[in-house]
């Protein structure tokens, strides 16, 4: 995007085994200058109906340009439930790029419990050039028209999500050429009451070239896991997600910091899984793992000053959080409820004896006949 031209490149000199996608047959140009949509030539957004306002947290995998498959983690949704069956969903594709403000259509069915998004909806359209947001032939490639985009609801949590191996996609077109921009798939939608207020923490690091910096960190704790906002203070709005084990904190990599750009951790040759945060009762916090740094990551077609490749803009290393984290009640009222039961749920809805190896859903049940679910892991 024409948004890396601006920022400071470091040309990049490890990969480290992420599975690059195939180049793209449309002018690389096209892909990457896209203009910024402003208010005379954004795609018009449709207004949300009247209706009910349910405000999530969703959880994707994003694929980021010529990188791979990356995790979208905590993004706000407000989704509007109207009246007359429609549910208008925030679009979730390039928003700097084609603006805020632009909702994608659907339905809602009652007696499935689905909503159906609607194929061939445009979100951008300037200089010949327009993407537009339909269902993907995960065969082909190509846009599918055939069957729609579906998210599931599952009653107990409240959660929505979409089946596994389906892909909700972004395509650019000139009109006479059509592709994958980007696409999500493994979309989880989690109601926002099921989740505590984020608590702010001192944090320092050192950036790339390695001066000392502050800034703070947000951390919304569920117990077994947790989401860490903005450990790479140029991108205030990334989270990314993190384990405990023990006092530690295991923060996985391949998060996405912002559009087209990856968000990961790596030594001075190859990128790792995962960074181990290792928490200090005498200082009160916890320090990153010495040799591994944070970075950006994406790739650059290349233009007059700058070769085709990959780049990064800068890092963080000696990462330090002030101040254990503890789990938070998400409703306070549940607090001193009886639990009757405890089932577990795997990401697909389906029920399973135990918590699974890896994410799964606890939905506890209490006497006077509410629920709630939360996210673990293991």
């Amino acid at each position: 995007m024409n948004t890396f031209a601006q920022t400071p490149m470091l040309k990049a000199t490890r990969l480290n085994g992420l599975k690059a996608e195939n180049s793209m047959k449309f002018e690389t140009s096209n892909r990457v200058n896209l203009k910024k949509a402003n208010s005379t030539n954004k795609v018009k957004a449709q207004a949300a109906p009247e209706g009910t306002t349910k405000s999530y947290y969703a959880d994707y995998g994003e694929s980021v340009t010529q990188v791979g498959l990356m995790q979208r983690l905590h993004v706000k949704n407000d989704i509007v439930f109207g009246n007359d069956g429609t549910v208008s969903i925030p679009n979730m594709f390039l928003s700097t790029i084609v603006g805020e403000g632009i909702y994608l259509k659907g339905t809602y069915d009652e007696s499935t419990k689905e909503i159906t998004i609607e194929n061939n909806q445009e979100i951008y359209n300037q200089d010949g050039i327009s993407l537009f947001v339909c269902k993907m032939d995960a065969e082909t490639g190509e846009p599918l028209t055939s069957s729609s985009f579906k998210l599931s609801l599952d009653p107990e949590s409240g959660i929505y999500y979409s089946a596994e191996g389906e892909y909700l996609t972004a395509f650019i077109t000139n009109g006479s050429q059509t592709e994958i921009y980007t696409y999500c798939t493994e979309l989880y939608y989690y109601p926002a009451e099921l989740f505590p207020e984020a608590v702010s923490h001192k944090y320092t690091y050192s950036d790339y070239y390695g001066n000392s910096k502050s800034a703070t960190v947000d951390i919304v704790n569920l117990g077994d896991i947790c989401y860490i906002k903005s450990l790479m203070p140029e991108y205030p709005e990334a989270w990314m997600i993190g384990m405990f084990e023990g006092d530690n904190i295991i923060v996985s990599s391949y998060g996405v910091a912002s559009d087209d750009t990856a968000l990961l951790f790596g030594t001075t040759t190859d990128f790792v899984d995962d960074c181990t945060f290792t928490y200090s009762s005498s200082s009160d916090s916890y320090t990153s793992e010495s040799g591994i740094e944070l970075t950006d990551y994406f790739y650059y077609p290349g233009d007059s000053q700058n070769d085709e490749g990959y780049y990064f803009s800068g890092s963080c290393k000696n990462m330090t959080i002030t101040g254990k984290s503890t789990t938070a009640i998400s409703n306070v009222e549940n607090s001193n409820k009886d639990v009757v039961a405890t089932e577990y749920f795997d990401l697909s809805g389906r029920r399973i004896s135990n918590a699974a190896q890896g994410v799964s859903i606890m939905v506890s049940k209490y006497a006077d006949g509410t629920s709630k679910a939360i996210k673990i892991m293991k």
